[in-house]
């Protein structure tokens, strides 16, 4: 993922950068391995400059407001931007109600498998 990103120091290279680019020509094999050429064609021509400040705000969360609302995880393993074990520490660390695995689905997998991420958006919407 450090290879494919480009920093960017909108207020001089003397500042902290305020974002980064992912480099498109790497992006298929990082984010997109398992989509389809068109859906890859369109989502590199609205791809924007990820900012820093979101990613480095330090999120304070509480038991009773983040606890409060269930959470599942769709594990995508086929994702070379989250490789598996990653997204398992992920869910090691905040655990969530149940795990759902995605087969032949990459960092997008609503491009890669959107029938199947849309079934299992379905049968999470209705666990009681």
């Amino acid at each position: 993922m450090r290879q494919a990103q480009t920093f960017v120091y909108a207020n001089g290279n003397d500042h902290p950068p305020t974002s980064f680019d992912l480099d498109k020509s790497l992006s298929r094999d990082l984010l997109f391995n398992q989509s389809p050429t068109k859906d890859i064609a369109l989502a590199c021509v609205s791809m924007r400059s990820v900012p820093f400040a979101p990613v480095l705000e330090k999120v304070s969360l509480s038991d009773l407001k983040y606890g409060s609302v269930r959470r599942f995880y769709i594990e995508t393993l086929e994702d070379n931007a989250i490789p598996i074990s990653l997204q398992e520490n992920m869910i090691n660390a905040s655990p969530p109600e149940k795990v759902f695995r995605l087969k032949g689905a990459d960092h997008s997998p609503f491009f890669s498998k959107p029938q199947a991420l849309h079934k299992l958006l379905v049968e999470v919407s209705k666990i009681p």
